[in-house]
């Protein structure tokens, strides 16, 4: 109890991480600016970097999907294909309150769907609280999240791929910029 209760005072701070405007500020009046992806660290995640109410990282161990329910989230987003992890997530999740979604991308990764991408923008759009979005090493997630930003977002695909960079993306940038009809320029 006494090592539960030390854990969410030192990790409350870690997850409370500031929001900052990225360079382009909102167009229209009440557009929302486009905030960047923080980094942050939470026990038992290797990788994450914060966005609002969004956390996109890397596989949480059970106890960080314990913490993360007792904090308030609402939903768990997995792009790990199947036999990726040895234990059932969704039951874990599931006996934790949270909704678990499921967008299976390969590994490695050969491309990014319009099936994907749909199913992205209905969690970001219909999100009612905070939410993780997971992969195994937040690269996979990171360049969903570009590809959501950019297609459903209307963001620049240059401002996309920083942006998805910024939140872990990194070997799949190719076939984010493929997908995105761009080299980041």
């Amino acid at each position: 109890m006494r090592i539960r209760i030390l854990t969410a005072l030192i990790l409350a701070p870690l997850l409370a991480c500031a929001e900052r405007p990225a360079d382009r500020a909102a167009d229209q009046p009440g557009e929302t600016p486009i905030v960047e992806p923080a980094p942050c660290s939470i026990e038992g995640m290797d990788n994450c970097a914060q966005v609002g109410q969004v956390v996109i990282g890397s596989q949480p161990s059970q106890s960080t999907l314990e913490y993360l329910a007792s904090q308030g989230y609402t939903t768990v987003v997995s792009t790990r294909g199947a036999g990726e992890i040895d234990w059932d997530e969704q039951a874990a999740v599931e006996a934790l309150g949270m909704r678990y979604v499921s967008i299976p991308m390969g590994a490695p990764l050969t491309g990014i769907t319009d099936e994907q991408v749909a199913a992205m923008a209905e969690v970001m759009e219909n999100g009612d609280g905070p939410m993780l979005l997971h992969c195994g090493s937040g690269n996979r997630v990171a360049g969903l999240w570009g590809v959501w930003l950019a297609e459903h977002e209307d963001v620049d695909s240059a401002e996309a791929l920083r942006l998805a960079e910024l939140a872990g993306m990194t070997r799949v940038r190719p076939l984010v910029e493929q997908r995105l009809g761009s080299g980041g320029d």
